[in-house]
């Protein structure tokens, strides 16, 4: 049976009516009491029945969490890290996913609303082009940061990485591994994040006076198997890429396998380099090299951005826009 702040009174020898208040930190209680109280909670492994404590208070003590897939290494990572500050901060979380689907993204918004979130932290869809539902929430007055991937044009924070200088090292390792014909595999044309990884990718070739292929880009909806579009890149050995920069780990995966049915060794014949540095990386056979940016940390970031928001405190001005800067994760598919 749960326990109760009758419970708890009882065991103190004191009203469930002190205990209550010393429970919500009330200033007319004192540190000592609070304290004594705290404890014999824990150890009766007491819980705050949430949904009663925000009819009482018209809080929910809930954060929304909206990503497009929860599956995602990144975005399970990145959960991680924004559960961690949430819990700290004693809110807990609601978890959505869009499944890269616009009209999804709607509902799920609609349904955080109506279980009066008190902030949402929120990856928009790579169809997402109307942001109709964003602007609901700022009439609501329900603060959200933006995590990720990002709408333009909203007074709200903002944690991002920064893709573009992700690209240009990717590229720039495999230029300087020796590397001449350098293949990019793309995610979703239209979606921020994959343009920024491909114009680092030009801004490398630029870089190092290397010719620009239009032939080895292909952009990509990653939820689709990619076994004709690898074939196709890689069929012609006499116009064949030596290398491989793709939009994720789970595309440099598919290429890495695809690459071994067609009879091609990586990286001898092929080096591949991911995005995301998620755990595929060292499942797949060579280990998989990747990009990173530290998602767990970006997760803690945006929670951070998003409690400064609610408890109304100042946010300075470089604190506002945060970009994580990416790095090279050097492993065998481009030794």
């Amino acid at each position: 049976m749960a326990i109760t702040i009758k419970d708890i009174a009882n065991a103190l020898n004191i009203s469930p009516s002190t205990v209550s208040r010393a429970l919500n930190d009330h200033p007319n209680i004192s540190e000592d009491t609070k304290k004594l109280v705290s404890e014999k909670a824990k150890e009766m492994k007491y819980q705050t029945n949430f949904i009663a404590a925000g009819l009482r208070t018209k809080r929910s003590n809930s954060i929304g969490i909206l990503v497009p897939h929860i599956t995602s290494n990144f975005f399970a990572s990145a959960i991680d890290g924004i559960q961690k500050v949430v819990s700290d901060n004693g809110y807990y979380t609601i978890i959505c996913q869009s499944n890269e689907n616009y009209h999804d993204e709607l509902d799920q918004i609609k349904s955080l609303l109506s279980c009066k979130v008190e902030g949402v932290i929120l990856s928009i869809s790579s169809e997402t082009k109307q942001f109709d539902h964003l602007e609901t929430l700022e009439a609501y007055d329900v603060p959200f940061v933006l995590f990720d991937r990002i709408a333009e044009g909203f007074e709200t924070p903002t944690v991002e990485a920064n893709d573009f200088t992700g690209g240009f090292q990717a590229v720039e390792h495999l230029i300087k591994r020796g590397r001449k014909k350098i293949a990019h595999l793309g995610g979703p044309g239209l979606l921020g994040i994959s343009k920024s990884r491909y114009e680092g990718y030009l801004e490398a070739l630029r870089t190092y006076d290397y010719e620009i292929n239009e032939d080895f880009v292909v952009f990509t909806n990653p939820d689709e198997k990619h076994d004709a579009i690898i074939e196709k890149m890689f069929e012609n050995p006499k116009n064949r890429p030596d290398a491989l920069f793709t939009f994720s780990d789970e595309l440099a995966v598919e290429a890495i396998l695809k690459l071994k049915k067609m009879g091609l060794t990586v990286p001898r014949d092929v080096s591949v380099v991911g995005f995301g540095n998620s755990n595929l990386c060292e499942i797949v056979e060579p280990n998989l090299t990747s990009v990173t940016h530290e998602p767990i940390k970006m997760g803690e970031a945006a929670a951070e951005l998003l409690f400064k928001v609610i408890q109304k405190r100042h946010i300075p001005q470089h604190q506002l826009h945060m970009k994580f800067d990416s790095r090279v994760v050097i492993r065998d598919s481009s030794r």
